[in-house]
């Protein structure tokens, strides 16, 4: 027996109706060129995580050197006249940004810097009456710490103690060690404490906001100023989503057609899906049909390319968008190239005993 390495009649039909088809769908969709293809129908470029500048994610407006409420700190009074040590006291600073000094009574410190705390306790021990000439210290002791739960696309996923004035989404990603290679651009914050602001520590330009509830945000925006700096609560859960795999497809005259997955943040040109289809079958394959469906359109465009003018570079090698079905296309050449081969191939095999 013989074997007829793919030719006979269901073969040849099977690759007239691809060409058919190739046709048909040239006719009834606006067809244009790769090398002068309108700016409303090229694909947009990929903005990866790593291209976003996530440094604008911090808040600049807040002084991580100041007293911030939950602070603990340490204030030690003396009058040079103690025959033992002064006495200190730890105090917390309440969430009104107070703290309740033995003696001296409610002292207003949140937003101030060390050495300012020192002399408006100095000043309340003297405006009060309690001490004529103090010496005053005051030590920050402890931040007030969050914690806060990351998940998702990032390199260590987990749960971590923040200093609180410094809790914002940079500082919790840097946290878990930044984001992965399948991060999305949309990172969820889901916050359980109340909405607020964080006490006026200091001036910016940006607005900082704690929202209760779950908060969307967009890191391209974000990475641009264009959205606020969110702060991060205790108890807050940060979930970047992962980029949802999105795939061209590769038919025709290449040796693998397949869907291929892109990676995400990476561009992927026309040469670049045939390669990764394993190539061309016949060299000479030239003929391109790329069918894109945009959102707003209510029929796919067929974009026509050469690989011959993509190898010269240029807007010909097509940068290639989600969802393209790329068609290499069978032509009078290809296929009379291909039918000679398969007619040498055919009466070669058959010329040999046994096959």
């Amino acid at each position: 027996m013989s074997r007829s390495s793919g030719f006979g009649p269901a073969a040849l039909s099977a690759r007239w109706l691809i060409a058919a088809l190739g046709l048909l769908c040239g006719c009834q969709n606006a067809t244009f060129q790769a090398s002068t293809l309108p700016p409303e129908y090229a694909a947009g470029h990929t903005t990866g995580t790593r291209k976003i500048d996530l440094s604008n994610l911090a808040r600049n407006s807040v002084r991580s050197e100041a007293i911030y409420p939950g602070d603990v700190l340490e204030v030690t009074i003396a009058t040079g006249m103690e025959e033992k040590s002064p006495e200190s006291w730890p105090l917390r600073v309440s969430d009104a940004g107070a703290i309740d000094l033995p003696l001296v009574g409610t002292i207003r410190v949140a937003g101030l810097l060390l050495p300012d705390a020192e002399q408006l306790v100095r000043h309340e021990c003297i405006s009060r009456r309690l001490y004529r000439d103090p010496l005053v210290s005051v030590l920050l002791r402890k931040r007030k710490s969050i914690r806060v739960t990351i998940v998702g696309a990032v390199q260590k996923p987990g749960t971590y103690e923040l200093p609180a004035v410094n809790s914002d989404l940079l500082a919790a990603l840097i946290a878990a060690g930044g984001l992965n290679e399948k991060a999305s651009t949309i990172v969820e914050i889901r916050n359980l404490g109340d909405s607020g602001m964080l006490p006026d520590a200091g001036s910016g330009p940006r607005q900082t906001v704690a929202q209760a509830g779950s908060v969307r945000v967009d890191l391209i925006a974000a990475g641009q100023g264009l959205s606020p700096a969110y702060r991060i609560d205790d108890g807050s859960v940060i979930m970047v989503r992962e980029e949802e795999p999105k795939t061209i497809q590769v038919i025709g005259l290449v040796r693998k057609p397949d869907q291929l997955e892109i990676d995400p943040g990476k561009e992927v040109r026309l040469l670049d899906a045939i390669a990764l289809a394993g190539g061309l079958t016949l060299e000479l394959a030239d003929k391109v049909h790329v069918i894109r469906n945009l959102e707003k359109a209510d029929k796919p465009v067929v974009i026509e390319a050469s690989i011959r003018e993509a190898k010269r570079g240029g807007p010909a090698n097509l940068l290639l968008a989600p969802g393209d079905v790329v068609s290499v296309e069978e032509t009078p050449l290809t296929f009379t190239v291909s039918t000679i081969q398969n007619f040498v191939r055919f009466g070669f095999s058959s010329a040999i005993p046994g096959m």
